[in-house]
């Protein structure tokens, strides 16, 4: 912990000290709201954001299945270059070949009844590809700020989604580590209902199990699974899940040493965010904010505008991966 204490001198912590010391978040955002519920209190955050743009293509995904042969069974590299050769394009040219026309029907029953979950089963689906399946008001863009890793408590969640053609900023945080519990109840019951899709930057491997364990630390169940299952065993079966790192890392393989959000920002869309706090001293801010809010909310400020250019990085990155 000395280590990240000297690395959060070496950030420059005495110019934001100086600059917001005495202030409260009271102060320093007016777009915010105390929300309770049974389970206690917490800080919402709340922005629209006039410069993301709504004009968003999901539906071009769907081109990348019809035209990928290798979905149907026993299509491989060399088979699906023959067809090709021979003028079969799409899985539609594909059904009036009878070795493969049942395989291929099934292929295209998921695709028209949307089905992502048997969609995504399939090896040569990826996460991307089913995007389609879904409307723009169906995708949740989320991001965790936590005190670190595997079981310590969550901090700040940060969601952003579609609405009126708008797209919109939500900040739950926990000014005490007691109300983190009321941010999981929020979530499952307020906020996930109404959504179907996670979009996220590695969240497959970090943030949907993370919140998952919170969950069942809290309430012994998780509500990003069927019912059906075991909670101790899945993550998450219920959402949809497009995770953009590994879309980046596949598409852009080989043209960036770093495949971290911020380089992703800069190198991919050009474009470097103010606020410049490495994610993992968020957790060392937020333990210096809890032993004095006054003279430290400028660090806290810094972690709630690092999770803020986390989920307005979000659908730029993903509008960037849509394009041909």
């Amino acid at each position: 912990m000395e280590f990240y204490h000297n690395y959060l001198e070496s950030f420059e912590i005495t110019g934001l000290i100086e600059k917001y010391e005495g202030k409260t978040l009271k102060d320093l955002f007016n777009n915010r709201k105390v929300i309770s519920n049974g389970m206690g209190e917490f800080l919402e955050i709340f922005w629209e954001c006039d410069d993301i743009s709504p004009n968003i293509d999901i539906t071009k995904t769907k081109r990348n299945i019809v035209e990928n042969l290798k979905t149907v069974y026993y299509v491989g590299e060399v088979t699906e270059k023959n067809l090709k050769r021979r003028g079969v394009k799409t899985l539609y040219d594909l059904r009036s070949n009878l070795k493969f026309r049942d395989s291929t029907n099934q292929i295209l029953e998921l695709i028209k009844h949307k089905d992502h979950i048997e969609l995504c089963n399939n090896k040569q689906v990826y996460d991307l590809d089913v995007l389609f399946c879904f409307s723009k008001e169906d995708l949740i863009f989320f991001d965790i700020e936590t005190m670190g890793l595997y079981d310590s408590p969550i901090i700040i969640v940060g969601i952003g989604y579609y609405t009126n053609n708008k797209y919109i900023i939500q900040q739950y945080f926990a000014r005490g580590l007691e109300e983190e519990i009321a941010i999981c109840e929020h979530l499952r019951n307020k906020v996930f209902p109404k959504f179907k899709c996670f979009v996220s930057y590695n969240g497959k491997s970090f943030d949907i199990p993370y919140l998952a364990n919170r969950f069942l630390y809290y309430f012994d169940e998780n509500p990003m699974i069927h019912d059906d299952l075991s909670p101790y065993k899945n993550s998450n079966t219920k959402f949809g899940h497009i995770d953009l790192y590994h879309n980046c890392r596949r598409k852009y393989k080989g043209v960036f040493q770093s495949y971290n959000l911020t380089t992703m920002e800069e190198e991919l869309l050009n474009w470097k965010r103010e606020n410049e706090l490495p994610s993992n001293l968020v957790s060392v801010c937020y333990k210096k904010y809890l032993e004095d809010p006054k003279k430290y909310i400028g660090l806290i400020k810094e972690c709630i505008d690092h999770n803020y250019y986390d989920i307005m990085s979000l659908p730029l990155i993903l509008m960037k991966l849509l394009e041909d």
